[in-house]
């Protein structure tokens, strides 16, 4: 969905139909908060379905946008990343970075380029709906909470993805990665 075109959209009531125990666990959603109405319920898991191109899903795999995507545990994805260096952990990270699909996404579908950085909250946003962790950016700092990948790995991809220099910043717990940018 083109960007402004949620505020844009006129609404239009439908009728759905649902079975009972699915309308139960809407309005136990509802009950405890999780959503505002069975409305926006829907409307949600519709988007979603839209986002990750639920549709297009075959035998072959998971695709979001034009992606193929892999379920995978953390800790599988541990045990390949202790066997390299942080030096190589950080190569596989530029290498990936420089062929990153978030970068196809942000110019095909949302027509930017990924060097601008207006741009970098979107590719954030992109990356944390993958699973890679939660971003947030204060001025030249970004931090990671939860990451999914090491920091050596996660700051290569970066500075490959946005063409910019970035140094590693020490945090006090393990659950976050802390990057400020290079001037």
């Amino acid at each position: 969905m083109p960007k402004g075109s949620e505020k844009s959209d006129k609404k239009k009531i439908i009728s759905v139909t649902m079975s009972n125990s699915i309308v139960k666990l809407m309005d136990r959603l509802v009950q405890d908060r999780v959503g505002r109405s069975r409305a926006q319920l829907i409307e949600d898991a519709v988007r979603w379905y839209l986002d990750f191109t639920v549709h297009k899903w075959a035998e072959r795999g998971l695709y979001v946008n034009a992606v193929r995507s892999v379920l995978e545990s953390e800790t599988l994805s541990s045990l390949f990343f202790s066997k390299l260096t942080p030096v190589e952990q950080y190569e596989l990270g530029e290498t990936a970075g420089s062929q990153a699909p978030v970068a196809d996404v942000i110019r095909l579908f949302h027509g930017k380029d990924i060097r601008d950085t207006a741009t970098r909250e979107l590719a954030f946003q992109l990356l944390q709906n993958s699973g890679w962790g939660e971003f947030s950016s204060h001025d030249d700092l970004i931090v990671i909470g939860g990451p999914f990948y090491p920091a050596p790995f996660i700051r290569g991809y970066l500075e490959s993805l946005f063409k910019l220099k970035l140094e590693l910043v020490e945090t006090n717990v393990k659950e976050n990665v802390a990057l400020r940018e290079k001037r």
